[in-house]
């Protein structure tokens, strides 16, 4: 009761449509398990099933579209018995509101199992993530998947068929009938899924200096004392809109920006500052404040409450009074809002399928209302929209994000984390 393994494959691009074509060729008994089909996919593997239809004993999908429903009324039609496909619909449960009163993103079957008994009481399987789709079985998608053969009486395929059996009790017959209602499900599910994105419309767009930094000593700032820093000079809509100053003291600074935004909730301590005053270029010789952020990002009691600053070139100066010791947690963004984003495309990662064993036009092309593609490129990155807007003062702002360096910021948007908004 020997089994083999072999692990497939080790680029996740691969197609793997002709193998299991050659199994289907050869089996005498087939069982298959997947969470999606598509035309294309039921395209890629059909001709073996419409040339030996009894041979076909389970398909189970967990979803599909109407196009995908009605291939497998192609199925029925070469003689496939109705039986022997089915529908699995997921778990689900009453959401309690009367606008949408079922659950619609909900727990589906995720499965995919391909499993053939071939002559002499030999077996194959491939599990892995390749659904019934022209993308994955004709190596569009990034996917995995192994081939495991052996023996019929092995324990392996005794098990793989219990899981079979399995997802086949919990699923329905399908019907011709009864496609649209397992379309208008599938549907609903990604409704459900949209409705899960969650991608938040609450920001607020306003300008928030960001001050992380390391105290000195046992002691901080108090409300009504001052704080002098520098920031980029020709930065604007400091002053004028009385930006306010969120400041953040760890007992020990973080590595980098990003990480003192990710810690942020943790600093030892957390400020509500207000600008009162921004002077560019070498702006005052002389400043009356209480605390000041040095080049080192320690801030620092002045005893005296005057400050000499040595303000270097292209930097301004900037004083902020305390107006709470506390500060309510915020999600920051350091960009404009975005219309939406252009892939950037890799030159060398690139998948040609114009030579592609996809039987038929609707196979080829997965998506439909767009031209005809070949060629699939790589995206290696987001980029904004060609033509967004930027800030007047960008170039002096670049020098205030997180990628900067600097652990004296200035963002563009803010949201309170976790509850309703406000300014």
């Amino acid at each position: 009761m020997s089994v083999t393994t072999t692990v497939l494959f080790q680029r996740p691009q691969q197609e793997i449509a002709t193998l299991i074509r050659d199994r289907l060729n050869r089996s005498v008994a087939t069982r298959i398990v997947a969470g999606f089909a598509t035309p294309g996919g039921l395209a890629e593997i059909g001709a073996p099933i419409r040339a030996n239809p009894g041979s076909l004993e389970t398909f189970v999908i967990g979803a599909s579209t109407y196009p995908g429903f009605q291939a497998l009324d192609n199925l029925l039609a070469a003689g496939v018995p109705m039986d022997r496909l089915c529908v699995h619909l997921g778990f689900s449960a009453p959401s309690g509101t009367p606008k949408n009163p079922v659950v619609r993103y909900h727990p589906m079957l995720h499965s995919k199992v391909y499993y053939m008994e071939l002559p002499g009481s030999r077996v194959c399987v491939f599990i892995g993530s390749h659904n019934v789709t022209a993308f994955a079985l004709g190596g569009s998608n990034g996917e995995a998947s192994v081939l495991i053969e052996g023996d019929v009486d092995a324990p392996e395929f005794a098990a793989v068929r219990g899981h079979i059996d399995e997802a086949q009790r919990q699923a329905t017959p399908y019907s011709p009938a009864m496609k649209e209602g397992f379309s208008w499900w599938f549907k609903e599910y990604v409704e459900g899924l949209k409705a899960e994105i969650r991608m938040p419309t609450d920001w607020v767009t306003v300008r928030t200096i960001l001050a992380f930094s390391h105290v000195q000593g046992g002691r901080g700032p108090k409300t009504g004392e001052t704080i002098y820093f520098e920031i980029p000079a020709g930065i604007e809509q400091i002053e004028s809109l009385k930006t306010e100053v969120h400041l953040f003291l760890y007992d020990t600074l973080p590595a980098d920006p990003i990480s003192a935004i990710a810690a942020a909730s943790t600093a030892s301590r957390r400020y509500t500052c207000q600008t009162i005053g921004v002077e560019n270029g070498q702006g005052n010789r002389e400043v009356s404040v209480d605390w000041v952020i040095d080049s080192s990002w320690a801030l620092t009691p002045v005893p005296s409450a005057t400050f000499r600053p040595s303000t270097l070139f292209g930097m301004q100066q900037v004083r902020a009074k305390v107006v709470n010791t506390s500060l309510s947690s915020y999600e920051y963004a350091f960009e404009r809002e975005r219309a939406g984003w252009d892939p950037a495309y890799s030159e060398v990662d690139v998948i040609d399928v114009s030579e592609s064993s996809l039987s038929d036009d609707v196979a080829r092309h997965e998506v439909r209302g767009y031209r005809q593609i070949n060629t699939w490129r790589l995206v290696t990155s987001l980029e904004p929209r060609s033509g967004s807007q930027l800030e007047t003062d960008q170039k002096a702002l670049n020098r205030a994000t997180p990628e900067s360096g600097a652990f004296i910021l200035v963002s563009l948007r803010r949201r309170r984390s976790g509850g309703k908004q406000g300014g």
